[in-house]
């Protein structure tokens, strides 16, 4: 498809096209210049195209699409060119900029830190999935997922993501031709033995994670790309095991990162599932609320390695890409306090008393976990504090040396207990520093009231190098 210089709205509006932003089956996507627009042409020019893209238009304008990251369709285009034009954000570029180094690149791992390394690609698939889950949750499926598709924050420091290219959007129970992009349609859609269903989201948006953390292409390993084209279309197909198939090593790969780097054990097992079973079975697969839940706790599990600035599972002795020793960081544990936690005496009697929800061995039982390494700032959402899945920040942590700085950023007072459970303090309007020693802080922030079922942080120090 060649680019025209400009394209006219059915409304007489005219737009000058820039860069192309993303291709697929379909068509491609074009920014405009001087805006903050874009456009998408379509290859099919004729009329039954333009009628169905205009019917297809009419319903999206129907769908409940308030408050979620997705660039709404504004106006139809005037032939002779069949297509629309929608929102664009500023500073923002395609996910397809973390899938493969340019030519220029010298280092694939400098590469990969410059684009923001493991913590960012975590949190940008994280929030990526977070939208798919809200449309699910809608009744809504996105029907064509692919890095094309996914825009995020141009800023290595921001993790913003919208989901561009809407046009396709139906509802669940709708009908509709079955469009992917190649490389990301679920086998079903591929084969045309089903529709376009949440279900096949979650796999489109699974070739997706495992590309933006591995570089490698979840179904197409050596075997693959030594053979013949006719089995590409198998792998693609679902006839062929995966890259990592625990049960058949016949299509490794022997390209991208290795996955204990850049894999959680949750996401491993959720890939395993995606492209295990979850091949000929779609109701294997993960959805999306899930893979957002394990994305966002595996970013939470990293620190900065202080020799070559790379993010890593805090779970590693030493930083798998340099190998450095892993420095000293703290763990905001998060437990749960039960007003009426039922516990045994001395004596065998069964008791209920206020307290931190522990495991059957006695240890405290830790429902999420946040790394901060030295010198960082982390800004613990309601999603930590309270166990929402909202995103709002409600209390800033600064990890400096042996001391930690809290600071309130929703107005409102916290709790904080004494280790020994004897003294109680608020944090509101000023930000309070805490000592931080071998045996953790010095201080517990609460969430919540003694009476009422609520979130617990307890700051633990990490010495480095140490398990």
């Amino acid at each position: 498809m060649t680019r025209p210089d400009t394209v006219t709205s059915i409304h007489g509006n005219q737009y000058r096209l820039g860069q192309e932003l993303g291709r697929g089956g379909q068509g491609a996507v074009f920014a405009v210049e001087g805006g903050r627009l874009a456009v998408k042409l379509l290859r099919d020019r004729s009329a039954r195209a333009r009628e169905a893209l205009r019917d297809q238009l009419a319903m999206v304008g129907r769908l409940p699409l308030e408050n979620l990251a997705v660039a709404r369709p504004i106006e139809l285009l005037r032939p002779p060119h069949v297509g629309y034009v929608m929102e664009l954000y500023t500073g923002m570029v395609s996910l397809r900029a973390l899938l493969r180094p340019p030519k220029t690149a010298t280092s694939i791992v400098q590469w990969y830190f410059d684009m923001g390394g493991l913590r960012r690609r975590l949190r940008l698939l994280a929030r990526t999935a977070e939208v798919l889950s809200q449309l699910h949750g809608r009744g809504l499926v996105y029907v064509d997922p692919s890095p094309h598709n996914v825009f995020v924050s141009e800023d290595r420091g921001a993790v913003e993501v919208r989901l561009i290219d809407t046009d396709n959007l139906r509802t669940a129970t709708a009908a509709g031709r079955a469009l992917y992009t190649p490389g990301y349609g679920a086998p079903e859609v591929v084969t045309q033995t089903g529709i376009p269903s949440s279900l096949s989201d979650a796999h489109a948006f699974a070739v997706i994670a495992f590309e933006t953390l591995a570089l490698v292409h979840p179904l197409l390993g050596d075997a693959v790309r030594d053979g013949a084209p006719e089995m590409e279309e198998q792998a693609l197909a679902g006839r062929l095991p995966w890259i990592d198939d625990e049960n058949d090593d016949s299509n490794r790969s022997s390209d991208g990162i290795p996955r204990n780097i850049v894999l959680s054990a949750a996401l491993r097992d959720d890939f395993q599932r995606t492209f295990g079973p979850g091949l000929r079975t779609p109701s294997e697969r993960p959805g999306l609320s899930r893979w957002a839940e394990h994305l966002h706790r595996a970013a939470d599990r990293t620190v900065i390695c202080p020799g070559c600035s790379g993010t890593f599972f805090y779970d590693k002795k030493d930083c798998p890409w340099c190998e450095a020793p892993r420095p000293s960081f703290i763990i905001a544990a998060v437990l749960l306090w039960d007003p009426q936690r039922l516990r045994r005496d001395k004596g065998g009697v069964l008791d209920s008393a206020p307290g931190v929800v522990r495991k059957s061995s006695g240890k405290p039982r830790v429902v999420d976990a946040v790394a901060l390494s030295d010198g960082e700032t982390v800004d613990l959402t309601e999603r930590i504090t309270h166990g929402t899945s909202r995103r709002t920040p409600r209390l800033r942590v600064s990890f400096v040396e042996d001391r930690l700085t809290l600071e309130a950023l929703d107005g409102e007072r916290w709790r904080l207990v004494s280790s020994d459970g004897r003294r109680e303090r608020y944090l509101a309007s000023r930000p309070l520093d805490v000592t931080v020693g071998d045996t953790g802080a010095a201080w517990v922030v609460h969430s919540g009231p003694p009476d009422q079922l609520h979130r617990v942080i307890r700051f633990d120090l990490r010495r480095g190098g140490n398990r």
